[in-house]
């Protein structure tokens, strides 16, 4: 009985307790990019709220990390996405919303900068952040092997693959924003074992092509120009000058070729791709539906989550209306999303944020990412060769792809915004090893 109470007494040793929130997060962290497992995701972010709750009620939490302007912006954007959602028009839809998503967000950034102290702390959350990338990469490789072996080694990107994947490949390109350059910084920053560094290698190069067979332009550009930029700042010029000869030997082809599989990237040449309905995939029409909306509520917006504009939509009871005013726009929300919950989106970080939680929520966002690259430019006065300056140089790589994709979508919630909120934990935490030391400089 003495000996049980004595196991009990030791799991709950400050160092345990530690350890234990390392691992529950690595498995959160882990099966993020995965469309499935989400059983192992709900329950490591109870263990870690559980046990992150033990250390405050224990006074074993520092709190000098709350001075940080990133950490304030991001419990206000909490506090004012509960505010609105109260006072909005579909509180129990946005609260539950928020429980799934900004709740979780939140929490993992507290839990990431009160655990590790430095880059090197974190060596081991970033080999699987890496990691987890590398296995959804093999698995959607395999699963577009099974499925359609031809396209897989040819030049024709998927058309219809992705799709119907319900698996590892469906939305492989959006996670690949945020993944592939993620790589890339780790790669040009973490000095691991060379087993490492080639699994992130072969996971990039693979992850490159994956991309491109997912025909997303979007998501391709941004994969590239991120990855270019992230190894130019970093001064691998000859990976940069590699990147150039590729893209070149790529326009060229594209540009040439009268490949059906190849005429989608061939509109990226084309100004009327990113200045017309059709070439935007008709997002001009659904953009002006999601302003219509904003224009009766701007400032608070109708409550955290965007699932919540299949409701609008359905209110206006008249198909009708949609289709004689913007037919792009009936195309996409009556025809193709069926006006279902949950598939019909705003195409757009800034109208989707705006249409959540209002233009003041736009602004302390905004704030936020601000604040987030001055911690950023600020680590960067100091010249120095440290795992740290590389990838807080890299960072700018990763939030170029994050701006670019968000163009047509709207990524900051569920398993992006789990990363992308990691991400910027990640940064907060290299951003005071590298001040304080800095200040004693």
């Amino acid at each position: 009985m003495f000996m049980r109470g004595s196991t009990i007494i030791n799991f709950f040793d400050k160092n345990n307790i530690s350890r234990t929130i390392r691992f529950f997060l690595y498995v959160l962290v882990f099966f993020q990019p995965f469309n499935h497992f989400n059983s192992f995701r709900e329950v490591s972010f109870y263990a870690l709220l559980l046990l992150f709750l033990i250390k405050i009620s224990r006074r074993e939490l520092k709190t000098d990390f709350l001075k940080d302007a990133v950490v304030i912006a991001i419990v206000s954007i909490l506090g004012w996405s509960l505010l609105v959602s109260i006072a909005g028009p579909f509180p129990a839809e946005s609260l539950t919303a928020i429980r799934k998503n900004l709740l979780k967000h939140a929490v993992v950034v507290l839990i990431t900068i009160s655990e590790f102290k430095n880059f090197r702390d974190m060596k081991n959350l970033l080999t699987i952040v890496v990691f987890s990338f590398t296995a959804v990469t093999i698995a959607s490789l395999v699963e577009n092997a099974v499925r359609d072996w031809p396209t897989l080694v040819s030049l024709a990107p998927s058309i219809s693959w992705r799709t119907v994947s319900h698996y590892y490949f469906a939305n492989y390109a959006d996670n690949a924003t945020f993944y592939l350059p993620f790589i890339a910084v780790w790669l040009v920053s973490a000095k691991e074992v060379s087993w490492k560094k080639w699994t992130g290698i072969f996971t990039l190069i693979l992850g490159g092509y994956l991309v491109y067979i997912y025909n997303g332009r979007t998501q391709l550009l941004a994969v590239i120009i991120s990855i270019m930029v992230i190894f130019l700042l970093t001064k691998h010029y000859r990976v940069v000058f590699a990147f150039v000869i590729a893209g070149v030997l790529f326009v060229s082809l594209v540009c040439t070729t009268n490949n059906e599989g190849l005429l989608r990237y061939k509109t990226l040449f084309n100004t009327e791709t990113y200045t017309s309905d059709t070439g935007l995939t008709n997002r001009l029409g659904l953009w002006q539906v999601v302003i219509e909306f904003i224009e009766d509520r701007p400032l608070t917006g109708y409550g955290y989550g965007w699932k919540k504009l299949a409701w609008l939509v359905q209110e206006k009871n008249s198909e009708e209306y949609w289709k004689e005013k913007l037919p792009s726009a009936y195309t996409y929300y009556i025809e193709d999303a069926k006006l279902m919950y949950g598939r019909v989106n705003p195409h757009n970080l800034v109208l989707q944020i705006v249409f959540e939680i209002g233009l003041v929520g736009l602004a302390i966002f905004i704030i936020m990412w601000g604040a987030v690259l001055r911690n950023i430019f600020k680590t960067l006065k100091v010249k120095d060769e440290s795992e740290g300056h590389y990838f807080m140089l890299g960072c700018i790589g990763v939030i170029i792809s994050y701006a670019m994709v968000n163009v047509t979508t709207g990524m900051w919630q569920e398993s992006y915004g789990m990363m992308i909120f990691l991400f910027i934990a990640v940064i907060i935490v290299v951003s005071r090893d590298l001040s304080s030391k800095k200040s004693l400089l």
